[in-house]
């Protein structure tokens, strides 16, 4: 049963409705309740999307929960595959005109070929630490490219011999 007012909430006036429906008012009486009209549906709307949303994406859930989809999806992330050419010998055979059993079998047999990651170049500058004294009197430990000081030590002498500021 549905919430019915004695009293509408704009002009205060008593409601007295014979009939209650589902798109009836449950705030005002029907004089306010046609100005107010996108006061009373937007809740209504979001309500009803939310519970249409809810529907699908269960819907969705339980169809992707399938055994068979994802073993697939497992095994494609996993390493893909590289796609069989056809042979220089035989030009007319091709794998869709072919017996499907070999070729199926031929896939299986081919190695299988993972991407490496390419590598980053490495920069072959050196690398220093500034090593100026700091107010805490140890020398700074910011790294820089080459023999030089940071921004913030710019001019100022190095605490630490050349040696001790490189890079390992």
């Amino acid at each position: 049963m549905f919430f019915r007012p004695k009293f509408c909430a704009n002009c205060g006036e008593r409601i007295e409705r014979a009939n209650w429906g589902l798109l009836t008012s449950r705030r005002f009486c029907p004089l306010c309740e046609s100005e107010f009209k996108g006061h009373d549906l937007l809740p209504r709307a979001i309500v009803g999307f939310g519970m249409l949303a809810g529907v699908f994406g269960f819907g969705s859930y339980l169809k992707s929960g399938s055994a068979t989809d994802n073993r697939v999806a497992k095994v494609q992330q996993a390493a893909p595959i590289a796609v069989a050419t056809q042979p220089a010998n035989n030009p007319t055979q091709t794998p869709a005109a072919g017996n499907s059993a070999t070729h199926a079998k031929s896939l299986a047999t081919m190695p299988v070929t993972v991407q490496q990651p390419m590598a980053t170049p490495e920069t072959h500058e050196s690398q220093y630490f500034c090593g100026a004294q700091t107010k805490k009197g140890t020398a700074c430990s910011r790294r820089v490219k080459g023999n030089i000081r940071c921004y913030q030590h710019s001019g100022m002498p190095a605490m630490l011999p050349v040696e001790k500021l490189k890079v390992n």
